[in-house]
């Protein structure tokens, strides 16, 4: 059967932010505003990420990265192991939602100059998309869409399988 190839997106949509989280299955890491700069980068090493949200309950309230702690610990000399992570955090968050497609994350990744957004459903953390994950699903969709264009070419120059 051929497929028309009217848009690209409709031949192979791009993955929301929500399906990227759910195809990781990872829990979030995240830590609380009064957890020691130490403690969060400990947290970071353990779970080979370098980015986790700051929740105060269940409210987002502001995110530390590995970034964070090099500029805002080492460079001003403050001590990771009393320092806490409310006075490091970065609190002005640039969230997506679920339903948000790869195109618009990444405008806003560009837009805001971050790597790692939180996703956010009825104002409840559920994950984060980072960059890398971003990159790969892209990856992923092209390599799908360049097979698919693949039979699509064979189809228009061999109609008819039993014909050879």
């Amino acid at each position: 059967m051929r497929i028309p190839l009217t848009s690209m997106e409709q031949l192979i949509p791009f993955p929301t932010a929500g399906e990227l989280i759910e195809r990781h299955g990872r829990a979030v890491i995240s830590v609380a505003p009064g957890t020691t700069v130490l403690a969060a980068m400990r947290s970071m090493s353990d779970h080979d990420i370098g980015f986790v949200p700051v929740l105060d309950g269940p409210a987002l309230v502001g995110v530390v990265s590995e970034r964070d702690c090099a500029r805002r610990v080492v460079l001003t000399q403050l001590n990771p192991a009393t320092s806490l992570v409310r006075d490091i955090m970065t609190s002005e968050v640039h969230t997506v939602r679920p339903d948000e497609k790869i195109p618009e994350c990444i405008a806003r990744m560009h837009a805001k100059r971050v790597r790692h957004l939180p996703v956010v459903r009825a104002d409840r953390l559920i994950g984060v998309v980072s960059v890398r994950d971003v990159m790969a699903a892209l990856i992923e969709r092209h390599e799908r869409l360049l097979r698919k264009l693949q039979e699509e070419r064979l189809t228009i120059l061999f109609p008819d399988p039993s014909s050879y």
